[in-house]
C-alpha cells in the first residue's frame, strides 16, 4: 500500500522543484530557515498562515498544497506573474540581467517567421 504524501513533503518537493534553497524559500515566505527545516522534516505542523504565504508567494493552489489534489499552480495570470517575480527576485543580479536581455531578445524576434 502506497502512503500518501504529506503537506510537509509537498512543501519540500515544491521548494526543490522551484530550485530554491531553504534559505531562499523561507526568506520569500517570511519564516526562518529553521522553521522551514522543521516543516520539511515533519517536526513542525504547516499552519494556515504558512499555507497562505506559500500560495500567495508562488501561485500555488491551496487545495494541492493541503490535500495533494488538483493542479499544483493556479492558472490565472496574476498568480503566474507573482510566481515569476518571486523566482526572479531570488536570482543573483547577473542572472536577472541575463533574463532581461533574453526577454528583450524574444520580444524583438517573436513575430519573425522561420
Amino acid at each position: 500500500m502506497q502512503t500518501q504524501e504529506t503537506i510537509n513533503q509537498r512543501v519540500k518537493r515544491l521548494r526543490k522543484e522551484l530550485k530554491l534553497t531553504q534559505s531562499e524559500f523561507s526568506k520569500t515566505i517570511a519564516i526562518s530557515s529553521g522553521q522551514l527545516a522543521c516543516i520539511e522534516t515533519e517536526k513542525r505542523v504547516v499552519n494556515d498562515r504558512t499555507v497562505k504565504l506559500i500560495c500567495d508567494s508562488f501561485g500555488v493552489n491551496s487545495v494541492w498544497l493541503k490535500a495533494g489534489e488538483g493542479e499544483k499552480f493556479n492558472g490565472d495570470k496574476d498568480s503566474r506573474y507573482a510566481r515569476l517575480i518571486t523566482l526572479y527576485d531570488n536570482l543573483k543580479p547577473e542572472y536577472q540581467d541575463y533574463i532581461l536581455r533574453s526577454m528583450n531578445y524574444f520580444l524583438r524576434n517573436q513575430d519573425i517567421a522561420l
